[in-house]
């Protein structure tokens, strides 16, 4: 009897596992997503800053890759991509395309045109070891795209409501924040294995410090998918009036709107492919030294280097570069030259050449007398 009972749990467990498998493949299908993003950030002192974004996020299964160009508070243009397909490190390529400045015209008035001004900075390549995508700026927007449109695997494997803050700069790995949690609930499109409909994260009193909300949903082969969301990040600000109770203020709205939804991924990578003049950040591994990174250029374009060869070609430069440190230091404590001793070698010099036509002329006239 026992048995007969045990063999019919055993099956019924099965077969949860089953469906629960069946589901998740169905949810965790292919898609791409276009769209804008438009953010206001307040500053500290009551001014506003804005940012600005295209992107496209490819999606298949468990990978995604999010691809945006991006103009941030100050003007700055870049264009990234990132990406991830086996849940534990994150592919990142980051090429500066330079600053957006007000085109002037010859009288010097502004005519109000943007003009591009082009850079030639490398492309950095990033490595960091990481699930969760968040950048390392106020204005960055990975955080955002990831969790709304491309999240889908990560809700089943949660067993906690303590989450990394997504949409926090400091819970970054390049601000060395990736053990901050902070609460946090959801609720999923369509149960485990879907994109979120609603996400929002606490503070120690229990108030909402980030709300994310979705504006639509469209299905896409059979995957529900936000056709637009906003995001509102809050602290407490005054006492309300006649209460004893804080009013919760916005210091940064993020607006994204949906342009367009594609059933397939047309990638057929979705790790970017770093050029081979990129500077490789390699961030899963520590250099030994405070607040430095390993890094170095990429040897092999397209390609990226595992963790041995990364760690020698860091090595390598780490050599180079406390060289050139020290050569510097050297230079900067060499006693310097007395200046006065300068000057009097450049007054010999021009008394020289103003008296020395004069004499020879003189001295070749009176050789030249009968």
């Amino acid at each position: 009897m026992n048995f007969f009972h045990s063999s019919r749990r055993r099956w019924f467990l099965c077969c949860l596992k089953i469906a629960a498998l069946f589901n998740f493949s169905c949810l965790a299908s292919e898609y791409e997503v276009d769209g804008n993003v438009s953010q206001t950030i307040t500053t500290y002192n009551g001014g506003t800053l804005h940012a600005t974004a295209s992107f496209t996020v490819f999606v298949r299964g468990c990978g995604w890759l999010i691809e945006t160009m991006e103009t941030n508070e100050i003007g700055g243009v870049t264009r990234r991509e990132i990406g991830s397909t086996n849940g534990t490190a994150i592919y990142e390529c980051e090429h500066p395309l330079g600053q957006i400045q007000s085109s002037e015209s010859t009288n010097g008035a502004s005519s109000g045109a943007p003009a591009f001004k082009q850079s030639s900075g490398p492309m950095f390549a990033v490595m960091v070891p990481s699930q969760i995508p968040i950048g390392e700026t106020d204005s960055a927007v990975v955080g955002h795209l990831w969790l709304m449109f491309a999240s889908q695997c990560y809700w089943p494997d949660l067993n906690t409501d303590q989450l990394r803050p997504v949409y926090d700069w400091q819970a970054s790995v390049g601000a060395h924040g990736q053990d901050i949690r902070v609460s946090a609930g959801w609720n999923l499109l369509n149960g485990s294995g879907s994109l979120p409909q609603e996400v929002w994260y606490l503070g120690e009193w229990g108030e909402t410090n980030g709300l994310y909300t979705i504006t639509g949903t469209n299905s896409v082969g059979g995957t529900l998918i936000p056709t637009g969301f906003t995001f509102e990040r809050l602290q407490v600000g005054p006492l309300k009036e006649n209460s004893f109770i804080h009013e919760m203020v916005v210091v940064k709205r993020v607006d994204v709107e949906v342009t367009a939804i594609r059933p397939d991924c047309s990638r057929a990578s979705l790790i970017p492919s770093p050029d081979g003049r990129a500077v490789v950040v390699d961030r899963r591994f520590d250099s030994g030294v405070p607040n430095r990174p390993p890094s170095y250029q990429n040897p092999v374009n397209g390609q990226w280097p595992t963790v041995d060869t990364s760690k020698e070609l860091a090595k390598d430069q780490q050599t180079v570069d406390l060289r050139n440190l020290a050569k510097a230091k050297l230079l900067r404590e060499q006693k310097p030259v007395d200046p006065s001793k300068y000057r009097m070698v450049v007054l010999t010099i021009m008394c020289i050449s103003l008296l020395g036509p004069p004499i020879i002329y003189f001295v070749s006239r009176r050789s030249r007398k009968p």
